[in-house]
Order: structure tokens, then sequence, then C-alpha cells
């Protein structure tokens, strides 16, 4: 898909797998962890951040809630979130050509 942007964030309601297949390798996603999740238990929220992460691809992808973080969201879990998210591992893609 040409779009002529570096950057599409994606709604919550659009799965990130299905978002990444229409959008192609070449545009980095922003995609949301539903912030409900964060009532969840700490091993759901890492599972659904995984999956996010995962169906994102491992080009370009931003992290993030739908709308932050909801009145009454237990700071455990907020705090969860983004020790997960820091935890990922990331890798760059290899170099091709000197001149890339």
């Amino acid at each position: 898909m040409r779009t002529g942007v570096d950057v599409i964030g994606l709604d919550w309601t659009v799965d990130m797998e299905d978002g990444r297949k229409r959008m192609g390798s070449e545009i980095s996603v922003q995609g949301k962890v539903d912030p409900a999740y964060l009532f969840s238990p700490l091993l759901a929220i890492t599972d659904e951040i995984q999956r996010v992460v995962r169906c994102a691809g491992p080009r370009g992808h931003i992290l993030n809630l739908v709308h932050g973080v909801l009145v009454g969201t237990p700071e455990e879990a907020v705090a969860h979130f983004f020790e997960v998210a820091r935890s990922l591992e990331f890798s760059t893609p290899q170099r091709k050509s000197k001149n890339w």
C-alpha cells in the first residue's frame, strides 16, 4: 500500500495481524493495547502485549495503550505494562548493502 507516510496508527478495534497485512512491511504501525486489559490478571496483560507485538511484525512498531490509563486502573498493572514492554527484545534488520 502506497500512502506517502512512515507510520499509521491502527485503532484498537483493528486486529493488529490484519492491519499489518493490509499495510505491508514498509510502513511502521502504531498498535494499541486496549486499556481494559489492565484490569486483567498480570499474565493476561503480558499475553496481550506479546500478541500485539508479535502481530505487528519485526519492523517499525509503536506500542501504547488506546486512550491512556483508565480511571481506577491498578497501579501494579500499569507498572507491569511498562515492565513487559521494556523487557521485549527488538532486532534491527540486517543491512542488505552498504548503501542502505
